[in-house]
């Protein structure tokens, strides 16, 4: 670890425990692309002179997109912040570089598939009934279900779920991205998830702990399953189900969430209850969700009701 990286870590230090593990990770690596171009070019990191960051900006948008370059001017806000400096990202000079991004990159961010309920069943349906087979099969179900993000699966304890009478399940989702504060929300699992979870639980023998754990020679791991591994998951059953090659390669671990967003715009329901049921608080974002795996379907709806309207 060269004397630059030693600062960045004690600089961060004390966002332990007042930001998320991943959050900081982020800062971090954010942080080591701007410090890298900036000995190269030699310039002052920090504090960072404004032209120096608007120059950063117009190497970076050469080969990244522009959400990654805004990402990168947050890292650097924010540790400019944590000194008591004056962000540079502030500077007029520095907004119109990122104007000239804008306007070199196109906004619209790449969309991953959405794992959709049709996708699900395959998936499960090829599922074999060992433990891996098992848990794989409850893991995305739940995910389904609940809209979760990866990070919320991996987060999820035994503890949080509570058996209903009618044959399903409820899940409270303690923490978020979006929720930084902890209130929480609580989701419900349908009676086939349901089962599949609990048969998951009875045959790992799992009472406590971490609700999804990874697997060694057929042994539970001590710690959770990490996001990653859950990406893996997602993919190896996809491919397992005879899926085509495509459809594993743009699935990810956030893809059962826009999959049953997407589902539910189809199926009727509005921006808010998709947004409740997720616990998202812009529209914006759940509406690019569902756009482009959903708006065929809407259309085709749409064409029905006109054509069916003809008719009578």
């Amino acid at each position: 670890m060269n004397q630059h990286d030693h600062l960045l870590v004690n600089l961060l230090a004390p966002c332990s425990g007042a930001y998320s593990p991943r959050t900081v990770k982020g800062y971090t690596a954010d942080l080591r692309v701007f410090i890298g171009w900036s000995l190269a070019q030699r310039r002052a990191w920090l504090p960072a002179e404004p032209d120096a960051v608007a120059e950063f900006v117009d190497y970076q948008v050469e080969k990244h997109c522009l959400s990654t370059i805004k990402r990168r001017l947050c890292a650097i806000a924010f540790v400019h912040r944590l000194r008591d400096l004056p962000p540079a990202t502030d500077s007029n000079v520095v907004r119109l570089a990122v104007r000239r991004a804008t306007r070199k990159r196109s906004r619209r961010p790449k969309q991953v598939r959405g794992l959709t309920n049709a996708i699900r069943r395959e998936i499960i349906a090829a599922c074999p009934p060992t433990l891996a087979g098992l848990r794989d099969a409850a893991l995305i179900s739940v995910g389904y279900d609940t809209l979760c993000r990866s990070s919320e699966l991996a987060a999820m304890q035994v503890e949080h779920v509570f058996l209903e009478g009618d044959k399903t399940a409820s899940v409270i989702i303690p923490r978020s991205k979006s929720d930084i504060a902890g209130d929480g929300r609580v989701a419900y699992l349908s009676p086939q998830t349901t089962s599949l979870l609990t048969r998951w639980l009875a045959e790992a023998s799992l009472q406590a702990g971490p609700l999804f754990s990874g697997l060694h020679l057929n042994r539970l791991s001590d710690g959770p399953l990490v996001t990653s591994s859950i990406r893996r998951l997602i993919k190896r059953a996809t491919a397992r189900a005879g899926l085509d090659a495509s459809i594993a390669k743009e699935l990810s671990g956030h893809s059962m969430r826009i999959g049953a967003a997407q589902d539910m715009m189809v199926a009727g329901f509005d921006a808010l209850a998709i947004m409740q049921a997720g616990g998202w608080k812009s529209a914006n974002v759940v509406l690019r969700y569902v756009e482009n795996a959903a708006t065929r379907d809407l259309h085709a709806r749409r064409w029905r009701r006109i054509s069916s309207s003809r008719k009578a």
